[in-house]
């Protein structure tokens, strides 16, 4: 019985320990927002864009989870390589957080958090940012919580900062591809971009790291047909922003003030087009996937965007089958156990 109680007291005193340490570090990044941060303007019945300063990514924030391996995981080495997860339009949900366990069980940490609620948006519960804010709205607030995750991410002790990988989900996916314009190849060795939108902050023209434009086959998440695939899709410029934090791509030249009139590109050609120039990307399609390959079964159903006169139907499908999330994740971790040969 002694045994026990001394035992028990020491992995009390451990776990004590570890946690003083954790909230140490955390603590010392703190980051505090700028006054007024984000304000949301409408801009059609129950439709609105941002506008005004955006939030640091704070560490201490509520919503960060740094997520390591447990005791049970996959060991790849001693220090775990990291996957930062950009999350998609609606913020962090079932598809984020099931990369979360799935790459934790393989051996990879993982960064989650929520750069909505780093802004000051109580939004759970609600349609505001699933269909009710523009993409380049939750785009910039993406990006500059991902660029401020990706910096602080270096600094981290507890993983290999020279294997550090970048997944985005949808407005996430928009948010990894300019991503892997920003990136130092010393960190990050290979960037996912699963169901990225056409419009937004734009594609850039030149990438530094590896690129991988992942694409359920019936992805038709946001599209006016049955068949308006997320990956040929095509939209006005006036629906792209120009982000300051991007590097230059496609909305330097196709936004609401420069060709408004004219068509973005879509995700499948802007990709095309670097790949054909020599820059590293590839493309993973996958059968019996939509929109989010980990967001559960496949499901057909339609989205309403804003409200009253104005408001659109939209398709929505989203999941895919286990076979094609199963598939996804060992992809995944080809790309990561590749990066120690």
């Amino acid at each position: 019985m002694m045994q026990i109680k001394i035992q028990s007291l020491a992995l009390m005193i451990f776990v004590g320990l570890t946690a003083t340490s954790q909230w140490s570090w955390a603590q010392k990044d703190c980051v505090k927002n700028p006054p007024n941060v984000a304000n949301l303007v409408e801009t059609r019945p129950g439709f609105h864009r941002v506008t005004g300063p955006l939030a640091e990514f704070n560490p201490c924030h509520s919503s960060v989870d740094l997520s390591m391996p447990g005791f049970f995981s996959d060991k790849l080495a001693e220090k775990p390589p990291l996957m930062i997860i950009a999350h998609g339009g609606n913020g962090p949900g079932s598809a984020e957080k099931e990369m979360v366990r799935r790459m934790n069980s393989k051996g990879v940490a993982t960064l989650l958090y929520d750069a909505y609620n780093m802004n000051g948006f109580e939004y759970r519960g609600t349609n505001l940012f699933l269909t009710g804010t523009s993409n380049e709205s939750r785009q910039r607030m993406i990006l500059k919580a991902t660029v401020g995750a990706y910096q602080w991410a270096k600094t981290l002790s507890q993983v290999d900062t020279s294997r550090i990988f970048i997944h985005g989900l949808s407005n996430g996916g928009s948010v990894a591809l300019n991503m892997a314009a920003l990136v130092e190849p010393e960190h990050v060795r290979a960037v996912f971009a699963e169901g990225a939108t056409p419009t937004g902050i734009g594609m850039p023209d030149k990438i530094k790291v590896p690129l991988y434009m992942v694409f359920g086959k019936i992805d038709n998440y946001g599209g006016k047909r049955e068949d308006d695939w997320m990956y040929t899709r095509t939209d006005p410029c006036a629906f792209n922003q120009i982000s300051p934090l991007a590097a230059i791509g496609t909305a330097h030249r196709c936004n609401s003030r420069t060709n408004p009139e004219k068509m973005t590109i879509s995700p499948q050609a802007w990709a095309e087009e670097l790949k054909a120039t020599g820059q590293a990307i590839d493309f993973w399609f996958y059968d019996n996937a939509a929109h989010g390959l980990l967001a559960g079964f496949i499901d057909r159903g339609m989205r309403t965007y804003g409200s009253g006169p104005s408001a659109a139907v939209r398709y929505g499908w989203i999941g895919a089958s286990p076979d094609a999330a199963n598939q996804f994740v060992t992809d995944l971790m080809k790309v990561i156990v590749a990066s120690y040969k």
